[in-house]
């Protein structure tokens, strides 16, 4: 039985985690910024469930958080993170605001609730972080700057993460994240159907029951197209552009480099 703490727990695949985990026989421990949604949101859901108000917008709310989850369950296993804005326009017609309030949420968000946590599962020698990203963050379409550089921002966090707490037994993993039947109308576009939220929550809580979960999941056939697809265009550029790519090594034959001569006995 693990503790389970997942933020946007109220909505979405966050909702879906959670409910899932409780099926399971884990405990929860739900966050949202509005604390009667989130309590409401599990009422009478049965299970082992501590809803929690985690607003991102104040500093010191996943310290505060984390605190509450220690002196009720006394661990965490398991960071689920599942808050993001979106904004979908092109980029000649955001604003500087709008940047700054999408990057605040969706990239030192994540980062605060991932510092909060991560004392914890440094001390335990063992956890997972789970990052529900986008597979916007790999290739972002037109319209979708803003987020997509916040989502490619948070894979990058999470790939340094990775690379960190491996010594400590911390594993992370970024959710690239297709089109799924929780999105609101405005964004649910594209030729595939979208894909059954109920089965993303599962493919995330079996993550668990694997020794080496990937850097990065792809759920959703699109997410799997965009991403293939992205790979093999920049397979493409690389090799026709190899030539030029290596013709900047350093030719240590010249006798002047960037117009001086070298010392003398060099």
């Amino acid at each position: 039985m693990a503790v389970w703490f997942i933020t946007g727990a109220v909505r979405g695949i966050g909702h879906r985690v959670a409910r899932e985990a409780l099926r399971r026989g884990h405990r929860v421990v739900a966050t949202d910024r509005d604390l009667a949604a989130v309590t409401e949101a599990f009422a009478g859901m049965g299970g082992e469930v501590l809803p929690l108000e985690l607003d991102l917008m104040r500093p010191q709310a996943p310290t505060a958080a984390v605190e509450q989850t220690m002196r009720r369950f006394g661990r965490i296993d398991v960071l689920v993170h599942d808050v993001a804005r979106t904004v979908r326009a092109p980029l000649r017609d955001t604003t500087d605001a709008q940047a700054r309030a999408l990057f605040d949420i969706n990239v030192v968000g994540m980062l605060a609730v991932a510092r909060a946590v991560l004392p914890v599962l440094s001390a335990q020698q063992a956890g997972r972080i789970i990052v529900v990203g986008s597979a916007a963050g790999f290739s972002a379409p037109a319209g979708s700057g803003l987020y997509g550089a916040s989502m490619a921002a948070v894979e990058a966090l999470c790939e340094t993460f990775r690379a960190e707490l491996e010594e400590f037994g911390v594993c992370v993993t970024v959710v690239e994240l297709g089109r799924f039947a929780t999105l609101p109308p405005a964004f649910d576009r594209g030729s595939l159907a979208p894909g059954d939220p109920r089965k993303a929550a599962v493919a995330i809580l079996d993550l668990l029951t694997v020794d080496d979960p990937p850097l990065r999941l792809q759920l959703g056939a699109d997410a799997v197209a965009h991403v293939e697809a992205k790979l093999e265009h920049v397979a493409q550029e690389l090799d026709l552009w190899r030539p030029v790519s290596l013709s900047t090594a350093s030719d240590h034959d010249l006798p002047r480099q960037n117009g001086h001569r070298p010392p003398e006995g060099e």
